[in-house]
C-alpha cells in the first residue's frame, strides 16, 4: 500500500517536471525565434537593440593610431580623421574636432528630420510632390533632368537624395518641409544631439550657419541611426538602407571587402578641395563607424588617402 503511493507521488512529480521543462523550452524557442525575427528584420541598426549578442571587444587601438598617424604624414593637404568602435565604444581620432566644409554630409540629418516629422504625422512618405523650377539643381546627381512638374512621392525623393546625393531631390525636400512649416529642419536634430560646432548663434530670425563640420561631429548621426536614439528602429534603419546602396566606391568603400556592408555618405566641396566620407562599416561582429576629411588636394588624392585609412582600420579590426 505504501509502495504504490509511493510511486504514483514518483509518477505525478515526474509528469510535473516534464511539463515544467517543456514549457521552459517552448518559451526559450519563441523568444529566441522572437529575437532572430526582430534582429533580421533591421539588421542595420544596432542589434543590442533587438537582440542580445556577444560582442568582440578590441581593447588597444594604440597601433592602430601610429598606423594611422604613418598613413597622414604621407599626404601634403589637410586630413582629418574619426574612428568609433561600436562594439565598446573606444575611438581615435587625428584632428577630428578641426572643422572642414559640410557639402552633402548634411543631407543625413535632412533625411532624419524628414522621418522625424513623418513619425510626428505632418506629412506621409507617400505623399507627392511635383518638382519646382527652383528645386532643380545639376550640380551633384541627375533628377534635374527630368525637369519641372515631375512627380515624386517623398520617399522616392529621400531615397535618390541618400543614394544618389542629387541636389535637386535635397532642394525637393527643403520645399517640402517649408510647405509643412518647418524653415529650419537642421536645428532640431542638431539641438537633440548636442552639436555646438556653429560658427555663431543666428542672428535674429537668421538661421544658424552649417556649413562647417568635424569628423567627430559627423559620426554622431551615425551614431544616432545606428542606436535608433532620434528615430524609430524601423526608420534608422531605412535612411542606413538606402546609405548602404550608394555608388560612391571610392573612399571608404575601396578599402573594405565588396561583401561588407557600408552605410556611408559623402561629402564633395570642389571650390575648396574639401572632400569627405563618413559611416558605418558593417565587419562581421565588429562594427565601427569611420569618417574621413581632406582639404587641399584633389579628389583623386583624397580618395586615395580614405581608402589606404579604411583598408588600415578595416585589416586591424578583423585582426585583432
Amino acid at each position: 500500500m505504501i509502495i504504490s503511493i509511493d510511486i504514483k507521488k514518483i509518477i505525478i512529480f515526474l509528469l510535473l517536471v516534464g511539463s515544467f521543462v517543456a514549457g521552459a523550452l517552448m518559451f526559450r524557442s519563441s523568444s529566441s525565434s522572437s529575437s532572430s525575427s526582430s534582429s533580421s528584420e533591421f539588421p542595420l541598426v544596432n542589434k543590442a537593440i533587438t537582440a542580445d549578442i556577444g560582442k568582440h571587444f578590441i581593447i588597444n587601438f594604440r597601433p592602430l593610431r601610429v598606423e594611422m598617424e604613418k598613413i597622414q604624414k604621407k599626404y601634403s593637404q589637410k586630413t582629418y580623421i574619426y574612428f568609433s568602435y561600436l562594439n565598446n565604444g573606444s575611438w581615435v581620432g587625428l584632428s577630428e574636432r578641426e572643422e572642414f566644409a559640410a557639402a552633402s554630409t548634411l543631407k543625413v540629418p535632412l533625411a532624419m528630420s524628414l522621418m522625424k516629422a513623418v513619425e510626428g504625422g505632418k506629412l506621409k512618405l507617400s505623399d507627392p510632390y511635383a518638382l519646382g523650377n527652383l528645386d532643380l539643381n545639376d550640380n551633384f546627381g541627375d533628377l534635374y533632368k527630368v525637369g519641372k512638374d515631375s512627380e515624386f512621392t517623398v520617399e522616392e525623393l529621400l531615397k535618390i537624395m541618400l543614394e544618389q546625393s542629387d541636389n535637386t531631390a535635397l532642394n525637393a525636400l527643403y520645399s517640402i518641409f517649408l510647405h509643412i512649416g518647418i524653415d529650419d529642419p537642421l536645428n532640431d536634430v542638431y539641438s537633440y544631439l548636442g552639436w555646438d560646432f556653429l560658427d555663431a548663434p543666428p542672428i535674429l530670425n537668421e538661421k544658424p550657419n552649417y556649413s562647417k563640420i568635424n569628423s567627430k561631429t559627423l559620426s554622431n548621426m551615425f551614431q544616432a541611426l545606428y542606436n535608433a536614439k532620434y528615430i524609430s528602429i524601423e526608420n534608422s534603419n531605412k535612411i542606413l538602407g538606402y546609405l548602404a546602396n550608394t555608388p560612391f566606391s571610392d573612399k571608404i568603400r575601396a578599402g573594405v571587402p565588396e561583401d561588407v556592408v557600408v552605410s556611408h555618405k559623402i561629402g564633395t566641396s570642389g571650390g575648396d578641395q574639401t572632400f569627405s566620407d563618413c559611416g558605418i562599416i558593417y565587419a562581421p561582429n565588429r562594427n565601427y563607424i569611420l569618417c574621413l576629411g581632406s582639404n587641399g588636394g584633389d579628389e583623386k588624392v583624397a580618395a586615395k588617402f580614405m581608402a589606404e585609412v579604411s583598408a588600415a582600420v578595416y585589416k586591424y579590426v578583423i585582426n585583432n
